[in-house]
């Protein structure tokens, strides 16, 4: 199929007419993500799906340099995954109806218009269950993706070298905010060098409450919502720790500032419930990098995404610092205490 220009809805639409033949109603462009251009699509017979389109550079900064190849890992997710994570009626990964290489297109399954972001303050979604469940499903996918041959086919090099950016920059941030950039310098060389060559698993890579979609599944049911778990273009071999922090620390975030809904600590449960459901202990080295990463994008991601002000914002910096310095002492009491959720045993 021939190279086309595709970052307008009108170019789109030539696109889907001419090159690609998807017959369609209305194009609408969907303002979330950064990195790639989106929309939804509605068929002649109304049902609707989303176009994803891969440039190499991030959509919102045109100056960063992104690979396109981002979405022939995602596509490999979205096609091998679901094969292999035991199958869930509340989570799952989209499906993919069309697929482009050479232009980056990619026509997925829609899995509602709110992320779990947007919904967290909903009083009909029930936070604890859906919580466990994401826990659940998240251990599930480590253990479940662990052959070395699956694991080298997702060397995903581009995501592992974006995902360091919080710890490259973190020193930075704490001699701003009157802190030891020594500290953030010390975490960067012990733990965000080890993203390079983590390969334990495959990590979703990006895993937050923005790429969760929720959409009720029986508008009676107001603890049975389908989750789809978007946005695989960070996929990569890794260690799963990174993942759970990730999504821990998002989650702690909401639960602060949007209304304390217990999402943090049921999800830590629900992973340590996975876990043991596969048969596994989280041992403290597990813990010490979940620390690690949490304590990283606390500190960091409040700075670029605002969350509460200037005073909360400094006070967040100042949380993920102590426990950084935490990490680097081993104060595992310490981290225990914090992550308490995720205890095996």
């Amino acid at each position: 199929m021939p190279k086309a220009s595709i970052t307008t809805t009108p170019e789109l639409e030539a696109y889907l007419t001419q090159n690609a033949k998807i017959p369609f109603s209305r194009v609408v462009s969907l303002s979330g993500g950064t990195a790639n251009f989106t929309w939804r699509l509605y068929s002649p017979s109304g049902e609707s799906s989303i176009i994803k389109h891969a440039e190499s550079y991030v959509k919102d900064i045109t100056t960063m340099p992104f690979s396109t190849d981002r979405m022939d890992f995602e596509k490999k997710a979205m096609d091998a995954l679901p094969m292999l994570i035991p199958q869930d009626d509340l989570l799952r990964i989209p499906k993919i109806h069309f697929y482009d290489p050479n232009n980056h297109v990619l026509q997925l399954t829609d899995g509602g218009p709110r992320t779990l972001k947007e919904a967290y303050t909903d009083h009909l979604l029930n936070i604890p269950v859906l919580g466990r469940r994401i826990g659940i499903w998240l251990a599930r996918l480590h253990a479940s993706t662990r052959s070395v041959d699956l694991k080298a086919s997702f060397d995903n090099q581009t995501a592992k070298s974006i995902y360091r950016y919080a710890y490259a920059s973190s020193p930075a941030v704490f001699s701003v905010y009157g802190h030891d950039a020594a500290v953030g310098s010390r975490i960067n060389e012990t733990y965000g060098s080890q993203l390079r060559t983590d390969s334990v698993c495959i990590c979703h890579g990006d895993f937050w409450p923005g790429n969760l979609i929720v959409q009720s599944a029986v508008s009676y049911g107001w603890s049975n919502f389908n989750t789809t778990v978007v946005d695989w273009e960070m996929v990569r071999d890794g260690c799963g720790a990174t993942d759970v922090a990730q999504f821990a620390a998002e989650a702690w975030l909401l639960d602060r500032f949007r209304g304390g809904r217990g999402l943090f600590g049921a999800f830590l449960k629900g992973y340590a419930e996975g876990a043991r459901e596969n048969g596994e202990v989280i041992g403290d080295g597990f813990l010490e990098r979940v620390a690690a990463h949490f304590g990283t994008h606390v500190a960091f991601w409040p700075t670029v995404v605002e969350w509460g002000t200037k005073e909360e914002t400094k006070e967040l910096v100042s949380f993920g610092y102590d426990l950084l310095v935490k990490v680097l002492e081993m104060d595992l009491p310490f981290m225990k205490n914090i992550f308490s959720g995720l205890e095996t045993s």
